[in-house]
């Protein structure tokens, strides 16, 4: 091979490296905020209105109860756009923003939800992923969340939903 091909190529090279780099750091660039953690920390944060505020407070304390007893922490966190971002992505970095959970367990469960854009996903951390599976997360959206949701009744799925966390969790 002569230099003009090997030039050739690390030019074609160094400009793949570049366009890759700039799509990379543009998904940081026009990827959605973090919002800062609620004070005092809350378990249940509804930016949306879809609880009442009895709802919600039965919900803190159901999770706050099983927070306090195990250390596991599940937090509800309904919000209304990702803002073109994918769900895992961000309810990734929501969780270890926030640190969910205990750092040296990594056994935080986050149930986010986007209304505006009709996406939920449950993000578990890798200290549970073997009692709570994804295969299992998956059951618990279309099986109770989504069902419960299409009725209006987003305590009843969300309730069902973190008892159902709670007792896997629990294994």
């Amino acid at each position: 091979m002569n230099c003009r091909m090997t030039s050739l190529w690390g030019k074609k090279l160094i400009a793949i490296s570049a366009t890759l780099a700039l799509l990379f750091l543009g998904s940081f660039i026009f990827a959605k905020d973090i919002p800062k953690p609620p004070s005092p920390f809350r378990l249940v944060i509804d930016n949306v209105g879809l609880l009442d505020q009895g709802q919600q407070a039965q919900l803190e304390r159901k999770l706050r109860l099983f927070d306090d007893s195990t250390s596991t922490q599940i937090v509800v966190y309904l919000d209304q756009s990702l803002e073109g971002e994918e769900i895992f992505d961000y309810s990734q970095r929501l969780a270890e923003s926030w640190g969910i959970g205990q750092k040296d367990k990594n056994n935080g469960v986050l149930v986010y939800m986007a209304v505006q854009d009709k996406k939920l996903y449950i993000q578990v951390g890798y200290g549970l992923e073997g009692t709570i599976p994804d295969a299992a997360t998956k059951q618990i959206i279309s099986n109770y969340i989504v069902p419960a949701f299409k009725r209006g009744e987003y305590y009843a799925g969300l309730d069902k939903a973190t008892d159902i966390i709670i007792s896997l969790a629990k294994n």
